[in-house]
């Protein structure tokens, strides 16, 4: 089996987010716009199309005009408009991909919520309505999100989404399917939702198998891939086992995402020995924590990509950049109004440099330390954290750049060092170490912290955060050699009074 460099999961429902009328090349555009000439040197490999599940049969459709709310999708008509007109954009957009030498897969959410919170909602099908009784909790009320997840001990539920795999994987000629599971995350109810691990592993046995039996008829054997947006761990843990699927052979694909915001601190080297044989992609959702105000920056996708590749990762896989395929010169006012981040551009050669270390090389990077619940299988640390009086934390950071090589060859302009306390303005107080090394007492040539004149270390246009006083925001230069290609330690020591870090990031500018 190939080794992809860039897997890009689109939704599908973002191509219909125009100005109508939609037009064929607004649909091709989702292949087009990652493929030459478009996007010179692109180095995306596959497409994880979402499936076109949105207009099953309604509950009273003519009820749905009157509870539609502000910030309902505009897409939902133009896609009506294009069926009714006989046209099939999904398939349209899988002969492109086909076209253009692009694999494709059949992306299936296996659980997910979007307009659970907005009763008689277009998207809402009648399925649900008919299975409010096969939800993981029978407390949720309609109109809400959390807890309105289908039970997977359910036959009805696993029948449903058996039959939406099939159907997908029949008709078109796909390369694979994918089975989204960062959308909802949730497919059990508490309490000891690992205890039901054996009826998802059943049911995905019962995937690999009904795929094969496509496959055979059309000539090929159909991949499976499954995306976690948590560690193994955590994901055992919601009834998902990973590994003891990888060892029945039952996928060829894993692929490490984030569940609506980024996490990048996945353990890839941990992650390839817990699932022998199968292909580890890694990558993560566009959100920072505070979504809309800010998305992953274009550094921060290649501080990404260099970390898990340099760790061992087949590839890089990018989840829900939907702002890379639509047409942003066109939206819809509702979109501008509700968009969200939706309307963020990134830079389109990001998708010539994500796939391998060698074109990532010597491109401006910063590295984050996620804002998550740290693990047994995902050690990296979390933020924010409570640093007591007199005392330290400590942060695991994995940084991909080649900072020795690098630095050999003076290409290395200068490495910053950065935290955020969200209590502590005196920079007095506190001190930043790096592998041992205090930052504020090491260097003859910085002394002592400079207080920045931007909380970013790299201009972040689009970002919209509340502002941060600048007092909070300690940002040291450090000398290459403190650097480490691999795992680096950051400690947060206090002098005196407790504090609390939000941020710590790792930029590194290189000379043009």
């Amino acid at each position: 089996m190939r080794k992809r460099r860039i897997i890009v999961n689109n939704d599908y429902y973002n191509i219909f987010q125009v100005n109508p009328p939609v037009t064929d090349q607004d649909i091709y555009d989702a292949v087009d716009k990652m493929v030459e000439p478009a996007a010179p040197g692109s180095q995306v490999d596959s497409l994880f199309l979402l499936v076109d599940e949105g207009l099953q049969p309604m509950i009273a459709p003519e009820v749905t005009r009157l509870y539609e709310h502000p910030d309902t999708d505009p897409c939902m008509n133009s896609l009506d408009t294009l069926k009714a007109a006989g046209k099939d954009p999904w398939e349209m957009v899988v002969q492109r991909a086909k076209e253009k030498g692009l694999e494709i897969f059949a992306s299936v959410r296996m659980n997910d919520t979007h307009y659970k919170d907005h009763p008689f909602h277009y998207w809402m099908e009648q399925f649900y309505y008919d299975n409010l009784h096969n939800r993981v909790s029978l407390t949720s009320a309609t109109g809400e999100r959390r807890n309105s997840e289908f039970d997977y001990r359910k036959s009805a539920v696993r029948e449903y989404y058996m039959d939406i795999i099939r159907r997908n994987a029949d008709k078109y000629d796909v390369d694979g399917v994918e089975m989204d599971f960062t959308r909802n995350c949730i497919y059990f109810p508490e309490p000891n939702r690992e205890e039901c691990a054996p009826v998802m592993t059943e049911f995905v046995r019962q995937v690999r198998e009904m795929l094969d039996e496509i496959g055979k008829k059309k000539g090929k054997r159909l991949l499976l891939a499954a995306t976690t947006p948590y560690s193994l761990y955590r994901t055992r843990l919601e009834g998902v086992d990973i590994p003891a699927m990888a060892r029945l052979g039952l996928l060829d694909i894993l692929c490490l995402s984030s569940p609506w915001n980024v996490d990048f601190g996945r353990d890839i080297a941990d992650t390839k020995l817990k699932v022998p044989g199968v292909q580890v992609y890694a990558g993560c959702d566009r959100n920072l924590p505070g979504w809309p105000a800010r998305q992953v920056p274009m550094q921060t996708y290649r501080a990404m990509a260099s970390s898990y590749l340099r760790q061992g990762a087949d590839g890089t896989y990018l989840y829900n950049v939907m702002h890379w395929t639509m047409r942003l010169d066109n939206p819809p006012e509702e979109l501008k109004l509700f968009g969200g981040g939706a309307l963020t551009v990134h830079d389109a050669n990001l998708m010539a440099e994500l796939g391998t270390i060698r074109t990532l090389d010597r491109k401006d990077k910063l590295y984050l330390v996620s804002q998550h619940a740290e693990t047994p299988d995902k050690p990296y640390g979390a933020l924010p954290v409570t640093v007591p009086a007199e005392g330290e934390v400590t942060l695991r950071l994995f940084i991909g750049d080649d900072i020795a090589k690098a630095a050999a060859k003076d290409a290395i302009e200068r490495i910053y060092v950065q935290a955020i306390s969200s209590d502590c303005a005196d920079y007095g107080n506190w001190t930043i170490k790096l592998n041992g090394v205090d930052l504020s007492r090491q260097y003859a040539f910085m002394p002592y912290a400079t207080q920045p004149d931007d909380r970013y270390i790299f201009p972040e246009p689009y970002a919209n955060e509340a502002p941060v006083p600048l007092a909070q925001v300690r940002r040291h230069a450090v000398a290459p050699v403190n650097v480490q290609t691999g795992i680096n330690f950051i400690t947060i020591k206090s002098y005196r009074e407790a504090m609390t870090v939000t941020d710590v990031e790792v930029g590194i500018i290189y000379k043009k």
